[in-house]
């Protein structure tokens, strides 16, 4: 198993106050994004939030596939109604 990252930002400006800002990162937190870091610009009148949310990937099992494919060759349950 392995694990990709998706990443974004959202910017949030100041004067909407802390409690906007926590509302909406909360949210983004159900969805399972993490904060990863938080930077001001324009002389501290927004702050940019970087988020990132881990997927995990299931690799395939070749061995698994293989025994799949055998036993629905050799079901038996082909021209049944």
């Amino acid at each position: 198993m392995s694990s990709i990252f998706e990443n974004k930002y959202v910017v949030f400006n100041t004067s909407d106050g802390p409690k906007v800002i926590l509302e909406s990162l909360n949210t983004y937190g159900a969805d399972g994004w993490e904060l990863a870091t938080m930077i001001t610009i324009n002389d501290g009148q927004y702050i940019v939030a970087y988020l990132k949310k881990a997927t995990l990937i299931e690799a395939p099992n070749p061995e698994q596939t293989k025994q799949s494919k055998i036993a629905e060759l050799w079901s038996g349950d082909e021209g049944k109604e």
